[in-house]
């Protein structure tokens, strides 16, 4: 059975969403797999979010890991953040060594990975962007698309690559902006709403994308994306999958 690992920041209810959804997912049998631990780069710093994943996980005997990246030398970060990135690396490999990991999925985890880990382990990462769009955190995302007025927005599941935000797609989500806006809307509240879709659609997308590389219908290999036999793959689009399933 394969092992996960869960790279998150924990930081609000979308990262709390994501982890609910996958213990439910794998408790279900959905998904045939493991949790090997919970890695998070924060303290609880009195979160109710990332309290409530830690819990979960000391109930279900999943050992957590605690790296806080925010006080982690920080001349160093001030002066070097490149160099930060692969010192703060080091530390996190050396804490996730004592478990085996088949696969690390980035969820809601913000926090750029460093080159050398993103060579050594099969990560993927939830991005809240179409394939080949937009970098940064969501809230600057969601921000371009309002000012913009894209005609649509999406979530992908990429692989975590040296190069920041631009490893192949595995999997993708789309859908009208128009759907949930309206032109009577200002900025902030389109900006909201177009947030609050994207939020109820991540999940589904995070949990099929998963399941397909567990069930080695997606192979990662070599820092390469590839079908069963080798070939490559084009990032199939789930949004029709994920329509369905929220209207059902």
């Amino acid at each position: 059975m394969k092992k996960i690992g869960w790279f998150t920041t924990a930081r609000g209810p979308g990262s709390f969403n994501l982890f609910n959804t996958m213990i439910g997912r794998l408790e279900g049998g959905d998904i045939r797999a493991e949790l090997a631990f919970i890695f998070i780069n924060r303290d609880v710093k009195g979160n109710r979010y990332r309290q409530k994943i830690i819990d979960m996980a000391e109930e279900r005997g999943i050992p957590v890991i605690i790296f806080p990246s925010d006080n982690f030398l920080p001349e160093l970060k001030e002066r070097d953040i490149d160099a930060w990135r692969d010192e703060y690396g080091k530390g996190l490999r050396d804490r996730i060594s004592k478990h085996r990991m088949d696969l690390g999925v980035l969820a809601g985890y913000m926090l750029i990975i460093d080159p050398e880990t993103c060579r050594r382990f099969p990560l993927i990462n939830l991005h809240p962007a179409l394939p080949g769009t937009y970098k940064g955190t969501w809230e600057e995302i969601v921000q371009k698309v309002v000012e913009n007025r894209d005609e649509r927005y999406g979530s992908t599941v990429h692989l975590c690559t040296p190069e920041l935000d631009r490893g192949s797609a595995i999997a993708y989500d789309s859908f009208p902006t128009g759907r949930v806006t309206s032109s009577s809307m200002d900025k902030e509240a389109a900006a909201k709403a177009i947030r609050g879709e994207e939020l109820k659609r991540e999940a589904y997308l995070l949990m099929e994308t998963i399941k397909l590389i567990v069930e080695g219908k997606v192979v990662i290999r070599d820092g390469r994306v590839t079908d069963q036999g080798g070939g490559m793959i084009q990032a199939p689009c789930l949004e029709g999958a994920i329509d369905r399933s929220l209207s059902s």
